[in-house]
């Protein structure tokens, strides 16, 4: 990772988040986007809360500067501190905010982008820093109101949030972009390898429920662990992540006997090893409606249990949303059921799912709101 300044005549572009950690889905989207793009863009990075570890996997190559002087985004939108804001987006050709952390600072440009004749600004809200009943807060639909006034974009990459941008944030129809999440399917076909994770192993006979959770008040984990409480004795459930609610959810599961049979490790550091060690992938529940984890683990041929309802039909095979069987019970009792799931879970994502129609999508928007004809 690179903080030059890169070549003459490259697009810089601004990115403002609220954090950059590595598990936080919005950091690790945009991450992605980066090392895709490579050297066609450089690209300065704000995290409010200094947490830039989302970025560490970017190749050297590419030009990524980590800004910790830049002004606060204001919590309360005074026009001064909106007036600072603004000032510092001068000097690049495109700003890109994301979520309620960025909302701020689109706010700002919205205010002041003429006095300081700003770049064009693309908003970018997954749902995953807000839960349902937060974005139904009249504060928050009035931040989202007036901060995406000027916006040229809002990209949200599920049909709940693009439900929610139109009908609670009243944006208009063409401002909205609805760019799916995409994955690479060819990392998530490898064979399962018993030591995979570290410091756990997966012995004959084990079956493992596998859940990508941060911890945060957002999710509904109880409910998980106590049905692992019904389950056979050969079913374990794997955690990966963290974050502040983890000590209660270990504390839940000493509670309940399941020491022996709930696993915490912390972030996994290759999903697709994980995955291929899955028997079942249980979604966590939250804010975020369709969870990265939940696409990886289709693209890797499991069955998925946790989902919404109408995200799961949207979202999965027909047969894993049908009524039923995304139960935890049924699929943990049926092998078969589990396989077949699996394949038509992994065919549905590589059918709809591609990696390269989103960064083509992203691409394609991103140039057109600074009037060039690629990045």
């Amino acid at each position: 990772m690179s903080g030059q300044a890169g070549e003459a005549g490259i697009p810089r572009i601004l990115h403002i988040h609220r954090t950059l950690a590595r598990g936080d889905p919005q950091a690790e989207r945009c991450a992605r986007l980066i090392a895709a793009f490579g050297g066609r863009l450089r690209h300065t990075m704000v995290a409010a809360d200094g947490d830039f570890s989302a970025l560490a996997g970017i190749a050297k190559g590419v030009s990524v500067e980590c800004r910790t002087s830049f002004p606060p985004v204001p919590a309360l939108p005074l026009p001064g501190r909106l007036q600072r804001l603004a000032r510092a987006m001068v000097d690049c050709h495109l700003v890109l905010t994301y979520g309620r952390g960025g909302i701020g600072a689109a706010l700002a440009h919205t205010a002041f982008g003429e006095v300081h004749a700003l770049p064009p600004l693309i908003h970018h809200e997954d749902g995953s820093d807000e839960t349902a009943r937060e974005r139904g807060k009249l504060r928050s639909k009035w931040l989202r109101r007036l901060g995406l006034g000027r916006a040229s974009g809002l990209v949200v990459p599920s049909e709940t949030m693009e439900a929610v941008a139109l009908d609670d944030w009243q944006q208009p129809m063409g401002r909205v972009k609805l760019i799916p999440d995409g994955i690479d399917p060819k990392r998530f076909t490898r064979e399962p390898n018993s030591q995979g994770i570290a410091r756990l192993l997966k012995r004959s006979g084990e079956r493992w429920i596998g859940c990508f959770a941060r911890f945060d008040a957002s999710e509904r984990l109880d409910p998980l662990l106590e049905a692992l409480a019904t389950l056979d004795e050969c079913w374990h459930l794997v955690m990966a992540g963290d974050g502040p609610r983890r000590g209660e959810v270990e504390a839940a599961a000493t509670r309940l006997g399941l020491d022996h049979r709930v696993h915490f490790v912390g972030a996994a550091p290759d999903r697709a090893v994980a995955l291929a060690l899955f028997d079942i992938v249980a979604a966590p529940g939250g804010a975020e409606p369709v969870p990265l984890g939940v696409l990886e683990a289709m693209a890797a041929g499991k069955p998925v249990t946790g989902l919404d309802p109408s995200e799961a039909a949207a979202v999965l095979s027909a047969d894993n949303a049908a009524p039923g069987n995304d139960d935890l019970e049924r699929l943990a009792g049926d092998e078969y059921l589990r396989r077949t799931i699996g394949e038509a879970n992994r065919d549905k994502a590589a059918a709809e799912r591609g990696e390269a129609e989103m960064i083509s999508a992203y691409r394609r928007l991103y140039a057109s709101a600074m009037k060039r004809e690629t990045i």
